[in-house]
């Protein structure tokens, strides 16, 4: 399956950028065509590079300051058979929402996914980004209720957050965060 991700992702630091790399390499072991479409240079959600493992596949043909960009990506990504959004602030809404009105135009749109790393925020943007989605993904009860005063039609599927990404749990085994990991993909994939 052709998925893309759009989103923060390594060497940017963070959570969100590390979760994005992971996700991306665990999709592409498990057989599936992944790519990560990212920024020319860190915006709103990450103002710091760090270390790390870049995922091989990443563009960073996204640029915050050109929308053309963000709808270049969309038209890209149409023959995508999922197109996963990683949410890390409202400053992205506006951006996503610009891909996303691209990939529903044509009888064979992507389906969409909205992963919400923090709880998601109660602006027009990022409810009308969640309302627009197939799913929306959190990472705790308290979350997807949230969410799902914002866009009440749509799927919430709660996946708890892999361990070695939370920073209260850096040091788990790698046994145990596959256990976390299938959980997260199965809430990701049809």
């Amino acid at each position: 399956m052709r998925i893309a991700l759009i989103g923060p992702a390594r060497p940017e630091q963070g959570g969100a950028a590390r979760h994005t790399a992971e996700l991306a390499s665990r999709l592409a072991a498990a057989g599936h065509n992944v790519i990560i479409e990212s920024w020319r240079a860190p915006g709103p959600a990450a103002a710091n590079t760090a270390d790390g493992t870049e995922y091989p596949r990443t563009y960073r043909r996204l640029a915050w300051y050109r929308p053309d960009t963000w709808i270049a990506a969309g038209r890209r990504l149409r023959s995508a058979v999922l197109v996963v959004f990683a949410l890390v602030s409202q400053a992205q809404a506006a951006s996503y929402l610009s891909v996303l009105t691209p990939l529903a135009l044509g009888p064979d749109r992507p389906r969409t996914a909205v992963i919400c790393h923090p709880a998601p925020p109660s602006d027009r943007l990022t409810r009308t980004l969640l309302a627009r989605a197939d799913t929306v993904i959190v990472h705790s009860a308290a979350q997807a209720a949230q969410a799902r005063t914002l866009a009440p039609e749509v799927p919430i599927v709660i996946a708890r957050m892999p361990p070695h990404l939370s920073p209260v749990m850096q040091d788990i085994s790698a046994e145990r965060a596959v256990v976390y990991w299938d959980a997260y993909l199965r809430a990701i994939l049809p």
